[in-house]
């Protein structure tokens, strides 16, 4: 079982309320995942800092990366983060422990990835973006202030889409279908969710 956080939705699929308005605060989810032949069972709480977008960035993350088996909410004791100060959204580890995946949601300080390139050169390091817009922004950024800007990843929603998916979370989900590392073919609670991420 995985312990993650993100908030339920309240309002309906094809809703034009924002995510902001449509979510309810402090609701456990529970998730019944059935992917790519294989199933898990998450526990979803929501923590006081985190936004309704980061939350449901974090629950494609887990989706989409399925098949590294990805860690949620590792805490700074796991033996491959001593001594690191950041906690990633999402990460995988290799057979001898090292780190192969880290994956960070939405906002995320230019510092912390210049950190984290240089610590683990050997690993995959992702941004999770809800737009293209979001995207190409912050590659510009990293173009102009990163130095090894090329060895982060971006990958967002295509447009609108991210809406979709936080319109389709209830307080019990569940979800079957397939992933990979770049898209989603799968029901959630009863919506057909369909869609190729875009890399930048």
């Amino acid at each position: 079982i995985l312990d993650y956080f993100v908030l339920p939705y309240a309002g309906d699929w094809n809703s034009d309320r924002s995510p902001q308005e449509c979510y309810s605060p402090r609701v456990k989810l529970r998730c019944d995942l059935h992917l790519n032949g294989g199933s898990r069972k998450l526990i979803l709480v929501p923590s006081s800092t985190e936004t309704e977008e980061h939350l449901g960035l974090r629950l494609s993350a887990v989706l989409l990366f399925w098949a590294q088996d990805p860690i949620v909410g590792a805490g700074l004791k796991h033996p491959s983060l001593l001594g690191q100060e950041f906690l990633p959204d999402l990460v995988s580890f290799d057979e001898t422990g090292a780190v192969k995946l880290w994956v960070e949601c939405g906002k995320t300080a230019l510092h912390k990835l210049k950190k984290l390139t240089r610590r683990y050169p050997q690993a995959r390091i992702l941004v999770h973006k809800p737009s293209p817009q979001d995207a190409t922004r912050f590659r510009k950024e990293l173009e102009a202030r990163l130095d090894r800007h090329e060895a982060v990843e971006i990958l967002a929603w295509p447009e609108g889409r991210f809406k979709e998916w936080m319109g389709a979370l209830r307080e019990n989900n569940e979800a079957y279908g397939e992933s990979d590392e770049r898209s989603l073919n799968l029901v959630l609670n009863d919506h057909p969710v369909a869609v190729d991420m875009l890399s930048f």
